[in-house]
C-alpha cells in the first residue's frame, strides 16, 4: 500500500510539473503568471552564425573574387578579413524558405550564364551553412579592416558584404533580421581584432606613436549598418576626411554599449554575441582611456595640417 501510494505521488508530481517543463521550452518561464506574460520572448541558447577572423583571401574568394585585390607593394597583406557563415542551429522555416527561393533561382537564372542574371542575391543548398571543415564553406556575409587613407594609425572597415536579405526582418535575431545579424557579426569580430593588435603593437613599441582605439576604427555606415554601429558605441563623424568615412569608434561609447550588451537578456539569445561583447569590453578595460584619446587628439591635428580639400572636385564646377 505505501509503495503505491509512493508511485503514484510520484506520477502526480511529474505530471503536474510537466506543464511547466514545456512553458520554459517555450521561453515562458515558470509559474502561472509567467505563460501568459506577453513580454517573455523564447530563449535560443546557440547561435545563428559562426565566423572566421582573420579569415584567409581564399575565404574571401569563394564569396566574391573581386574582393582580394593583391597589391604590388604587400599592403594588401596587412589586410585583416572576417568571413561569416550560418550555423545549423536556425529554425527549420530558415532552410525551407532558403529552399524556396533556390528553387525559383533555377527557374529564374540563365543556365548558360557565370551569375545569376535574374535573381541578385540568392542561398544554394549548402552555402553558407556549416557542415564540417568553415574553409570548405561559403560565407553569408564579409568585411575587411585596412588602413584609412587618412594615416598608418587609422583603420576603416570596408568591402562589408551580405548576401541574407534586410527585409527578411525576425524578432529572435540580435538587430532584428538575419542579415543585421551577420553584420553585427562582422563589427564584433573585426573590433576584437584590432584590440588584440592595439595592445601587442603597444607592448611592442615604445617612444613611437602607436594604434587608438578613440577615433581610430572608422567605418562608412549606411542605413542598416549605421544603427548597428550606434548601438556598438560608435559615433558619428563631425568632419569631412580623405576616406569619407560616417561613423568612427569611441572609447566611452563602446565600452558603455558593449557592457550593456554583454548582460542584455536580447543579446544573450545569442552565446556567440555575449562572448564576443564580454571580450570587447575585457581589451577595452586593458587600455589606458587617457592616454588613447591623447593620441586619438594628435591624430585629429595632423590631418588639420595636411593638404587635403574634401571639396577639391567640386571647386571646379564652382
Amino acid at each position: 500500500m505505501t509503495t503505491l501510494t509512493l508511485l503514484s505521488a510520484v506520477l502526480l508530481l511529474f505530471f503536474s510539473s510537466l506543464d511547466d517543463v514545456q512553458a520554459f521550452s517555450a521561453g515562458k518561464g515558470f509559474g502561472n503568471n509567467s505563460s501568459s506574460s506577453p513580454s517573455n520572448k523564447s530563449f535560443i541558447g546557440a547561435d545563428r552564425f559562426k565566423s572566421i577572423c582573420p579569415a584567409a583571401p581564399e575565404t574571401i574568394k569563394k564569396f566574391d573574387a573581386t574582393l582580394i585585390n593583391e597589391k604590388e607593394d604587400g599592403s594588401s597583406d596587412k589586410d585583416t578579413w572576417v568571413a561569416v557563415y550560418r550555423s545549423k542551429n536556425n529554425l527549420p522555416s530558415v532552410f525551407v524558405r532558403d529552399s524556396f527561393f533556390d528553387a525559383m533561382a533555377v527557374a529564374t537564372t540563365a543556365q548558360d550564364g557565370d551569375s545569376q542574371t535574374l535573381v541578385s542575391s540568392t542561398t544554394q543548398e549548402g552555402i553558407g551553412v556549416i557542415s564540417g571543415n568553415l574553409q570548405d564553406e561559403k560565407p553569408v556575409a564579409v568585411a575587411r579592416l585596412t588602413a584609412s587613407k587618412d594615416g598608418a594609425n587609422i583603420s576603416i572597415i570596408d568591402s562589408m558584404r551580405c548576401t541574407l536579405k534586410k527585409e527578411n526582418t525576425n524578432p529572435d535575431c540580435d538587430g532584428g533580421s538575419e542579415h543585421c545579424e551577420a553584420i553585427g557579426v562582422c563589427i564584433d569580430e573585426l573590433v576584437i581584432s584590432y584590440l588584440q593588435n592595439y595592445l601587442e603593437t603597444e607592448s611592442n613599441t615604445v617612444g613611437e606613436q602607436t594604434l587608438h582605439f578613440d577615433g581610430g576604427i572608422r567605418f562608412r555606415g549606411t542605413l542598416f549598418s549605421g544603427k548597428l554601429l550606434e548601438a556598438r558605441g560608435f559615433r558619428e563623424a563631425n568632419q569631412l576626411s580623405a576616406d569619407m568615412h560616417s561613423h568612427e569608434s569611441d572609447f566611452d561609447g563602446a565600452l558603455s554599449k558593449y557592457a550593456e550588451r554583454s548582460t542584455s537578456t536580447d543579446v544573450s539569445k545569442s552565446p556567440g554575441a555575449r562572448d564576443r561583447s564580454l571580450k570587447i569590453v575585457s581589451l577595452l578595460s586593458k587600455i589606458d582611456r587617457d592616454e588613447d584619446k591623447k593620441k586619438d587628439g594628435e591624430d585629429e591635428e595632423e590631418e588639420e595640417d595636411s593638404d587635403y580639400d574634401p571639396w577639391a572636385s567640386v571647386k571646379r564646377y564652382l
